[in-house]
């Protein structure tokens, strides 16, 4: 074979493989959700919950609660304990076979201002855990409250794993300033709960 014979050969593939690519994409798209591809190196997935995080008037003591809940009755017994007239629900549909819910809720505060969310989860491959990061966030002196007796919670949903996990917590303090209103500042550095 001569050179320009290669060249031309070449060049005649060319189309072929683009033809070729097409055709696979197009498949690919049409059969969305049926052909599962390998993931590389996702990690664990996390996806808010509708309703989450929320603040639940009540008039009883409770202690925070940081939790991994792996079936539907440990979260009903959940939600039965942060509030027991059964107002705060899941609206999320939940797959226990694919997904667990990181729950966690704040003890009785007993003015109004107070909120909690999961932030981040930081996963360590080596020892297999993961850290979840819980803000807290409490009104500053310039903040305006009202005296009511409530709790805060959040839930997040994530894929299933078998990593331990832990709970972190940092702790803001909003500052309410009338020029900076949404601002806020760290009062302390992380601090681990159970």
């Amino acid at each position: 074979m001569t050179n320009n014979q290669r060249a031309t050969l070449r060049m005649s593939l060319i189309p072929l493989v683009i033809i070729i690519g097409l055709i696979l994409g197009a498949g690919y798209f049409l059969l969305q959700g049926e052909i599962k591809l390998p993931q590389f190196n996702k990690g664990p997935q996390i996806r808010r919950l509708d309703g989450f995080p929320t603040a639940i008037v009540t008039d009883k003591v409770m202690q925070k609660q940081r939790l991994v809940v792996k079936s539907q009755a440990e979260l009903a017994t959940f939600l039965n304990s942060i509030d027991p007239t059964g107002m705060t629900t899941v609206r999320s549909p939940v797959d226990f076979n694919k997904e667990y819910i990181l729950a966690v809720s704040s003890d009785t505060q007993t003015e109004s201002g107070h909120k909690i969310q999961i932030k981040k989860i930081y996963e360590d491959k080596a020892n297999k855990t993961l850290s979840i990061s819980i803000e807290e966030t409490e009104a500053g002196a310039n903040c305006k409250v009202d005296k009511e007796s409530n709790i805060t919670a959040d839930a997040v949903a994530i894929s299933k794993t078998d990593y331990e996990i832990n709970f972190d917590r940092v702790k803001k303090v909003a500052d309410c300033s009338s020029d900076n209103s949404n601002q806020s500042s760290d009062s302390t550095q992380p601090q681990p709960t159970k």
